[in-house]
């Protein structure tokens, strides 16, 4: 590239005998600020830079995976709820949790409820759990008849579907109160979201959205507040004894995922068509920050891991699905996938299952 050009009418070089060496260190600025940046361009790649990955472990089922949800419970951590076409699938989940432990990964079916409706979502009651006697097994199912359904079994002679609530419009999300249980709840496109006592099989709360809800979720330790994220862009937290708001949020829409921090309770994670929005809802006035996940893309779904602080699995439209940690902005798999049937996070493992066609992958998330 030439040098800079004296002014038009300026005398000689000659005439200025330092000219040349202004022009030299001119040149020699403009090329290490155009190789500076080019570094750091290079250095930012590096640091996004996908990594893929092949999953840990790969089950192959005889329909298309709908949706997937491991437990949220110490005591039931192992079990993996799968929704297909037309039954529920229970999967006992044995995992390596160091190098030096066990021979490897082992995932068995426990159990399978044949069920009438699409699954579209899944929770796991509390009262779940293969260590007692009897054996308990109970999840809620959201289905594309509107229902909401809780499957009981123990595996043996006593085996229950009942239907405790339903909408008007399509379900989206549901959800069971932590540790107790008791209440179950549910969002959809009829512009609602409903709490139930699964016991008695009553509603005892109906809060009135703007926008079809897309997810549910009650706090990770205060069983009282309830997450409710509306499809253009709103989310909030309401009281279920109360029946009042105590939050309100917002984000650039559609908003089609979010999730609570189970590790860090006082961030909540949204998806939208920008990215990801994070709140950190410790403060009176909580903020927010965008983040922006494979150039930006779409993203459609969002969960963050239930064991390690900062790290979210996003499903970015059609079939990506990315882990990334939001504290470092490292990406450490990046999967291309045929389709995807729902996201979960293993309760104390850095595991994810991804269900993607007539399969159900998982992998081992290192070197974060």
């Amino acid at each position: 590239m030439p040098g800079p050009m004296l002014p038009v009418g300026s005398k000689s070089q000659e005439e200025f005998p330092y000219a040349h060496h202004i022009m030299s260190l001119t040149s020699a600025t403009f090329y290490a600020s155009t190789y500076l940046s080019l570094f750091y361009d290079i250095l930012r790649e590096c640091i996004m830079m996908e990594v893929n990955v092949d999953p840990a472990i790969c089950i192959r089922v005889r329909s298309q995976v709908q949706c997937v949800e491991f437990s949220p419970y110490e005591w039931s951590r192992g079990l993996l709820a799968v929704g297909l076409s037309t039954s529920v699938a229970i999967y006992s989940v044995k995992l390596k949790q160091d190098e030096g432990e066990g021979s490897g990964e082992e995932c068995e079916q426990v159990w399978e409820w044949h069920v009438s409706s699409q699954p579209v979502s899944l929770a796991w009651s509390p009262n779940s759990t293969l260590r007692a006697v009897p054996s308990c097994l109970q999840v809620a199912v959201a289905s594309v008849d509107n229902t909401i359904m809780q499957l009981s079994s123990d595996l043996a002679d006593s085996n229950t579907i009942q239907e405790i609530l339903s909408h008007s419009d399509f379900v989206n999300s549901v959800s069971y109160n932590g540790d107790s249980g008791c209440l179950v709840a549910s969002t959809g496109d009829d512009l609602t979201a409903r709490v139930w006592d699964a016991s008695s099989n009553t509603q005892i709360a109906k809060f009135l959205l703007t926008s079809p809800g897309m997810v549910v979720c009650f706090h990770p330790e205060d069983l009282d507040l309830l997450m409710v994220a509306e499809k253009k862009g709103v989310v909030r937290v309401y009281s279920v004894s109360s029946g009042t708001s105590t939050l309100y949020l917002r984000c650039p829409g559609p908003l089609l995922g979010a999730d609570w921090s189970l590790p860090e309770p006082a961030l909540i994670v949204a998806a939208g068509a920008k990215g990801l929005t994070v709140w950190n809802v410790a403060s009176l006035q909580p903020h927010s920050e965008l983040v922006e996940v494979g150039g930006g893309e779409r993203i459609v779904g969002v969960r963050v891991c239930r064991s390690t602080p900062g790290l979210v699995a996003t499903h970015a439209s059609p079939h990506t699905v990315r882990v990334t940690h939001l504290h470092s902005n490292k990406v450490p798999i990046a999967a291309h996938l045929k389709a995807v049937g729902g996201m979960s996070w293993h309760q104390s493992l850095a595991y994810l299952a991804v269900g993607s066609d007539r399969k159900i992958l998982m992998w081992k998330i290192e070197n974060i």
